[in-house]
């Protein structure tokens, strides 16, 4: 059932995905990956488990993968105690984070379609009593023995899966989540009537599935309506509509905009495109940019999984209007059996790998076909048995070069800070907060913006400029012939012609003009489903113009009204719950001090990677995603009419006015920007 909206226009609507298949949910899935309680032994790690899931069933156009959870936990569900506060606490590193978030991605083999996961990782604590009272249920050793161990905590992951790229906005969802069930967790221990110390995170987990609080199991169901709620909720359509999305009472909680600009801008990429410049170095980046165009296999490895993923993409967004042709996985899990094999394919690939992937791999060692790039290190491992990288051609090598360091400097004096690594840390600072700090910008600023996604975007136009230059790609379409345009475009590329044309020759473009990218560039040029690239040919490089964020062009969509929160404000549960986070502790939603809180065991704050990865080894983990085991109350929920709250959308949203003027209509409506639709059940 849909979720209202648009019933006018399905024909245009239609026609409209056809265009360019688009998923009408928001999100797909919302799971909590972790395990009960820690593992025997008291040892580091174990298998992660899929202790909920939201919807309980899987979609017809999308089953939930099973081995979500080692990419949800790539090094296994880790959990701190005693036996580690010496290793944990003498991390010579960045140190223990509270709460980490990242993004990976499930790729479907066949279609080659993408989903993302959004998964906000944090370390929940596990009181002694609830480890005794499990021990003395199962028979598993002393009770006295376990309740004298000191507070636990273990690894535990909420993850949003969605077709759609809207990284900050889900992270903030996810965040808001994490807080509510602290807030009812800690409300419920402060009434002192649940036994047991039963909370909604051990009813959540499967600890307590069947609470005798009634406190306690009112929360949880109005957490589960919130979460069914949300994955509920309408993708904006590109160009048409943005979605407002309230999570909670807006007087608690500004509203949420999810907007998708149309095909005349840049994609939308919600990440810092920037930070393998800050991380590497302009001239280290391009050689990592000349090996991915020059399709040689490179493997990205850090010990921040964040920093990982989130330069696996930028990279890979660098490429336009060039489009990578090899598989793209920003994220190898660890722990999951036989990944490594992924490593030897044939063809190329952009992997990304955690620092631990390859010492845990005892057995195995890279084919000296791979180019290695250690963001931790700042430098790229050459590989064994090829020669050195052509260099870029001049004069456009020097001009590239130029302009990214010139973009680089613009975001170090926008944003004042160290390379972005945990994007938590920025969750919440804006362009009108960036910009604040720069009462007289540079000319440079003044031309491309000042604010770290102008930035961004002058980094993509300076990519583009670059591929369009005389002796790179520069009048690439003079040397292409078009053989058939239906159904699909045949082309034929006119190799020798071309490479005899550039006013400088260089061993880069001949190689380039060889590659499947520009091979299939000549194709998809004469139908782009994306025409930014154009734009800036004629020189537009503004980015109200061209820019992928919704704070350039949301002010010309219609806006799509929806309420994840349902009840009314003056008596929302969620509302007397939720405490807005405190940001000057770094993580919003940490325990008190007082709590017995110990540093967590993440690779990071090992002073040794090799003694992490030794205990992670001798762990029990099984990383085959077939011998997986599902918690037994994963899709058990506890509200009692699902489908009340769970009605996602089986087409794309559209006002009413806006449905009918598509379709062809004639309407007296007003077209403006504040025009709004509310969707309701």
């Amino acid at each position: 059932m849909s979720g209202g909206g648009g019933g006018g226009g399905g024909a245009s609507l239609n026609s409209l995905a056809a265009e360019k298949p688009l998923c009408p949910r928001l999100a797909d899935y919302l799971v909590l990956v972790g395990a009960r309680l820690p593992a025997k032994q008291n040892s580091l790690a174990q298998t992660p488990q899929l202790l909920r899931r939201y919807p309980p069933q899987d979609h017809r156009d999308f089953h939930l993968p099973p081995d979500i959870v080692f990419f949800c936990q790539p090094e296994g569900c880790l959990a701190t105690g005693p036996k580690r506060r010496a290793a944990a606490g003498s991390g010579g590193s960045s140190g223990s984070r509270e709460c980490s978030t990242f993004v990976f991605t499930l790729t479907e083999k066949d279609s080659g379609l993408v989903r993302y996961g959004i998964c906000h990782n944090f370390y929940r604590p596990i009181d002694r009593r609830w480890t005794a009272a499990e021990a003395a249920e199962n028979g598993g050793g002393s009770a006295e023995r376990v309740t004298s161990r000191s507070r636990s905590r273990l690894l535990t992951s909420l993850c949003l899966v969605s077709h759609h790229p809207f990284f900050s906005r889900f992270r903030e969802c996810l965040q808001v989540l994490r807080r509510i069930v602290n807030a009812c967790s800690e409300r419920s221990q402060a009434a002192g009537r649940t036994p047991n110390r039963e909370t909604v995170w051990s009813v959540l987990t499967g600890l307590h599935p069947d609470s005798s609080s009634q406190l306690v199991m009112h929360d949880v169901r109005e957490i589960e309506t919130w979460i069914l709620r949300l994955l509920s909720a309408p993708v904006p359509v590109p160009g048409r509509t943005k979605l407002q999305l309230t999570v909670l009472p807006e007087a608690d909680y500004p509203p949420l905009v999810f907007a998708l600009p149309d095909r005349s801008r840049l994609s939308l990429a919600d990440f810092p495109l920037h930070l393998p410049l800050e991380l590497l170095g302009v001239d280290t980046c391009l050689r990592v940019l000349t090996c991915i165009l020059l399709e040689n296999k490179l493997v990205l490895q850090s010990r921040d999984e964040n920093a990982l993923t989130m330069s696996v993409m930028a990279f890979v967004a660098m490429l336009y209007p060039m489009q990578y042709m090899f598989p793209v996985i920003p994220l190898l899990p660890t722990c999951m059996m036989s990944a490594e094999q992924l490593l030897l394919a044939p063809t190329p690939y952009i992997i990304g790998l955690p620092a631990s992937f390859l010492l845990y791999k005892k057995n195995f060692c890279l084919p000296p076909d791979v180019w290695l790039v250690d963001l931790d290190a700042n430098k790229i491992v050459c590989a064994q048995d090829m020669g050195k990288l052509p260099s870029l051609p001049e004069p456009e090598g020097s001009q590239l070069r130029s302009q990214l360091q010139q973009a680089l400097a613009m975001m170090n004096e926008a944003a004042q800070q160290q390379p972005i690594k945990n994007l938590d840390t920025v969750a919440n600072q804006d362009a009108e907060f960036l910009t604040c700090h720069h009462q007289q910008p540079t000319p440079a600023a003044v031309a491309s913006g000042n604010d770290v996604d102008s930035v961004d975007v002058a980094a993509r136009v300076a990519m583009v400029r670059f591929f369009n230059s005389p002796n790179v790609l520069g009048n690439f379409a003079e040397h292409t012939r078009t053989l058939r345009l239906y159904p699909r475009p045949v082309v034929a590329f006119q190799y020798f012609a071309f490479v005899q044309s550039r006013p400088r020759r260089c061993d880069f473009t001949d190689r380039l003009a060889r590659t499947q990218a520009v091979e299939y560039f000549a194709e998809w040029s004469l139908c782009p489903d994306n025409c930014a690239f154009q734009r800036i040919h004629t020189g537009l490089t503004d980015p109200t113009a061209i820019g992928d964020k919704h704070k350039w062009f949301s002010q010309q969509l219609q806006r799509l009204q929806f309420s994840v929160c349902r009840q009314p404000p003056e008596t929302c549960t969620l509302k007397l719950c939720y405490e807005p986070p405190n940001y000057e502790s770094g993580c919003s939603d940490s325990e008190p001090a007082s709590s017995g809180a110990q540093p967590l065991p993440a690779s990071t704050s090992y002073a040794s990677l090799t003694d992490f990865v030794s205990e992670i080894i001798s762990s029990d983990i099984v990383g085959d995603p077939n011998q997986l085991r599902q918690s037994r109350s994963a899709a058990r929920l506890v509200i009692d009419a699902a489908e009340d709250a769970f009605q996602p959308p089986d087409s794309l949203q559209l006002p009413p006015s806006a449905a009918g003027r598509t379709g062809g209509e004639d309407s007296s409506g007003d077209n403006s920007s504040g025009e709004d639709t509310e969707l309701t059940d």
